[in-house]
């Protein structure tokens, strides 16, 4: 299999939030540390963090390691925004990747494993689309191959990947991840995430 470019969508402001999802308390450090840190261990031939939305506050408050940071100056527009900017990126990069692994600044049960077991997956199994799933949901984290990368710049709005993931159903790899499904839209959900780790408390 070719080698592999990571797109970290950070870009959105929170509104429901009302602060910066990105900067929210794990364990000591910012929520987006953590993930950038879950990809630190693997090879990619290309990592690229897309900001928008409280960029300097991010960059001043985060070791964004080796990542290539590309700014969404119009990351109200939504998701997808941040997405054509993470496709075009990797599509122009000297290393020319045969897929992106795209993620999300706010799953924090986000892992190394999960992320090597995405991976694994789509190399066995060779499909365009390898999602985790949760629920009913089938998302990010995914891995999208070079073949549907037109696609992904055609997306619109705020709906992301999933539109495609859903269009390819019959067609994706899919590898469990039910703690996706926890995530930082708004204070109860933050709430949710720390009763999850803190059981006891």
């Amino acid at each position: 299999m070719g080698n592999t470019a990571v797109i970290v969508l950070a870009a959105g402001a929170s509104t429901r939030l009302g602060q910066p999802k990105q900067l929210l308390d794990f364990g000591g450090k910012a929520l987006l540390q953590h993930i950038l840190e879950q990809c630190k261990p693997l090879h990619f031939s290309a990592r690229f963090l897309i900001l928008g939305a409280y960029s300097a506050d991010i960059q001043q408050n985060t070791n964004t390691f080796d990542f290539q940071i590309l700014q969404n100056e119009h990351w109200e527009a939504g998701m997808a925004s941040s997405l054509h900017i993470g496709i075009q990126a990797a599509i122009a990069h000297p290393s020319a990747p045969e897929q992106v692994l795209v993620l999300l600044a706010d799953q924090p049960f986000v892992s190394t494993a999960l992320l090597q077991a995405l991976l694994d997956t789509h190399q066995s199994e060779r499909p365009p689309i390898t999602a985790s799933q949760y629920g009913t949901t089938k998302g990010v984290p995914a891995i999208f191959s070079k073949t549907v990368f037109p696609e992904l710049l055609q997306l619109q709005g705020d709906r992301g990947a999933n539109r495609l993931i859903r269009q390819y159903e019959a067609q994706v790899a899919i590898l469990p991840f039910e703690a996706g499904s926890i995530d930082m839209d708004t204070r109860e959900d933050y709430q949710q995430w720390r009763d999850a780790l803190n059981p006891n408390q």
